[in-house]
């Protein structure tokens, strides 16, 4: 796991890039402290920070050569049946100079061509320059997204790196604010992929690869994943076929030769993984992060897991040292504006985790795969009705009436739940996963300064392509690709890796991906349960009663961690005449947000608890970017 830049300069000298490669190496340190490397080869320059997991000599430093010919790559992730496909190399002739997967890669790329990607087992972004014919750099990702890959081009160079900090040392005075992304950003809390905040500045997709010379730019999928299939298996097979292929995946998320840990929270997901790791790895560590307020807290969960396998817990409290600056320095790291909350624990989970092991396993992608998110159900079952646009009406109006008689927090349910079937078909998932909904009024006004319609037009045109047949596919396809990849794997690598901890998801290993998507969704959840599939493996480990428990987020109570003078402060931000929210939201929405925390909050009819501080975030995110932003940048050119 490391942090790697590089450049392609397209009139053959790279030296008049090199000082802002330079420096765009050093900002993502924290990705590799344990070595960092880079060259210098005519037109291209290749950097990298190194996190030793395995093959921890230096000879595994990169950026590596190839044994035999002349190409280099840089590497961000670990490849777990590394050794397998190197010992097929190996039959075939192909020697090698390290214990390193990064070298597998590369030699297995020069002896198979892109081809050779669809064997990689792992969490990986990488770049490889091959210089045997023509000088050509090649940028690939995983098929999942897990490990992130950024990219900027114009007629003079083509420059790439791990994180967005990397390249704007280089880039910077080409910069310009995407409003498009912004007005999706200001429903959802994150900025989704493969777009970023900045106009030229964009990921490269998953599963993809990208082929760079001085003539050429093309990109081509080497692995994607089918989201149309479902098999024909009866729920106890998908059970047991399931339980082998998790077991398979944990199996090899364990390859390392550096300790490992597993976070362990009161959920299903992370549980399963922990149990499973415990079983192969006796011994192996669950850390768990404990809150003050009970309504978010599950180490107690945690614990009588941990108990019930005889397994070794390590329990962390989370309020110990939590500031307004450190919430500051969290939010900036993601270099774009994000509002997860749940970053807060992930950060000060792998914070923990660096004192025992440089690796975590985790339980993300299962809700995403085995519908254990109530909408995941929800969204078809009202999709059945919402289709036709006289029934969607009708429904519309019962509900109008239903939340003029309701009270408190049942009349937010309400109103939420209307404006669901106010949207079209296509626009239900969007609005289901927005923290600030396009239908939100206050005293008879919208919060937007703008149409609160066009974050979802601009998400419809730019994310309609690719999707599946099925609405319910649909559904779990818009749950993988967008909120997983843009937001949940952006807030674990980005957390972790700057605690330079490398952070692993048995649940997203390819062959259990690629199953998991064909099993049918009246499988996986119906109305009264999600996630049946892997409650069903869960049940057979640990007493029923915990695998019957119902989900709670991973996400911290704000409310109680900031104090007045916090909240003063982060307001008076967001309300800056010079600053950038103002310019979309009213400052009178923003005002009863503040003046909403804490009990009210319990009572009001818009936002719920939850919703108040996750929306203050979004703001308060937002207005941090842009101030770091008008330093780098030319504000002049900030709307260009």
């Amino acid at each position: 796991m490391c942090g790697f830049i590089g450049a392609f300069s397209y009139d053959g000298n790279i030296e008049p890039l090199v000082p802002g490669l330079l420096s765009g190496l050093a900002k993502i340190n924290h990705r590799g402290p344990d070595a960092s490397n880079h060259l210098n080869l005519d037109s291209v320059f290749l950097g990298h920070n190194r996190l030793t997991i395995i093959d921890l000599s230096e000879t595994a430093n990169q950026p590596i050569k190839s044994k035999n010919t002349n190409a280099y790559i840089v590497f961000n992730g670990e490849i777990y049946n590394y050794k397998d496909l190197k010992t097929e190399l190996e039959d075939n002739g192909t020697q090698f100079s390290t214990s390193s997967d990064t070298e597998v890669i590369l030699e297995g790329y020069l002896y198979e061509g892109p081809s050779f990607f669809t064997k990689l087992r792992g969490i990986y972004a990488f770049a490889i320059y091959d210089k045997r014919k023509t000088e050509t750099i090649i940028l690939a990702r995983d098929p999942s997204g897990i490990k992130p890959l950024y990219w900027f081009k114009n007629n003079d160079f083509f420059i790439f790196g791990s994180e967005m900090k990397a390249l704007i040392p280089s880039v910077k005075k080409y910069l310009t604010i995407n409003e498009e992304v912004i007005k999706m950003y200001l429903n959802l809390s994150f900025c989704p992929e493969p777009y970023t905040i900045y106009n030229n500045m964009e990921a490269v997709p998953p599963g993809s690869y990208f082929e760079i010379s001085k003539s050429d730019f093309a990109k081509k999928d080497f692995l994607t994943f089918n989201f149309n299939s479902e098999n024909s298996l009866s729920l106890d097979e998908n059970i047991n076929i399931t339980k082998e292929k998790l077991r398979n995946a944990v199996k090899s998320n364990l390859v390392a030769d550096v300790e490992i840990m597993v976070a362990l929270s009161g959920g299903i997901d992370s549980s399963l993984v922990y149990a499973l790791s415990n079983e192969m790895s006796k011994g192996i560590k669950g850390l768990t992060v404990s809150f003050v307020d009970s309504e978010y807290d599950e180490a107690k969960l945690a614990q009588e897991y941990a108990k019930h396998l005889k397994g070794n817990q390590v329990l962390i409290p989370m309020d110990k040292d939590f500031s307004l600056d450190q919430l500051k320095r969290i939010i900036k790291h993601f270099d774009q504006p994000y509002a997860d909350s749940s970053a807060i624990p992930m950060y000060y989970l792998t914070r923990a985790t660096a004192k025992y092991a440089k690796v975590l396993l985790g339980g993300d992608g299962g809700d995403e795969l085995y519908n254990g998110y109530q909408s995941q159900t929800m969204i078809p079952f009202l999709f059945s009705f919402s289709r036709f646009v006289a029934i969607r009406k009708l429904i519309s109006s019962v509900l109008k009436i239903v939340y003029l008689l309701a009270k408190g927090h049942k009349k937010r349910t309400i109103k939420r739940l209307r404006g669901l079937f106010l949207t079209k078909p296509a626009g239900l998932m969007y609005e289901n996963k927005s923290w600030l909904s396009q239908f939100t009024m206050l005293n008879g006004e919208s919060p937007f300064l703008y149409d609160p319609g066009d974050g979802l037009r601009i998400y419809l045109e730019r994310f309609s392509k690719g999707l599946p047949d099925m609405f319910s596919h649909k559904v779990l396809y818009d749950s993988y690709r967008n909120t997983l990849q843009s937001d949940y794997l952006r807030k674990t690598d980005m957390m972790s890796m700057l605690n330079s901890v490398e952070y692993r998801v048995p649940l997203l290993y390819e062959d259990l991906v690629s199953f998991a998507l064909t099993i049918p969704h009246t499988q996986k959840s119906d109305l009264k349960q999600g996630k049946k599939i892997l409650r069903a493996i869960h049940a057979g480990i640990f007493p029923f009663r915990t695998s019957n428990a119902p989900k709670k987020g991973f996400s911290i109570p704000l409310d109680m961690y900031l104090t007045d003078e916090d909240l003063e402060i982060i307001k008076s931000a967001i309300l800056n005449h010079e600053g950038i929210v103002t310019k979309y939201i009213r400052r009178a929405y923003v005002e009863y947000l503040f003046d909403s925390i804490g009990k009210r909050s319990n009572n009001s009819p818009i936002v719920s608890r939850a919703g108040i501080y996750q929306q203050i975030l979004m703001f308060y995110s937002l207005h941090l970017w842009y101030e770091d932003f008008r330093v780098e940048i030319n504000d002049n050119q900030a709307f260009a």
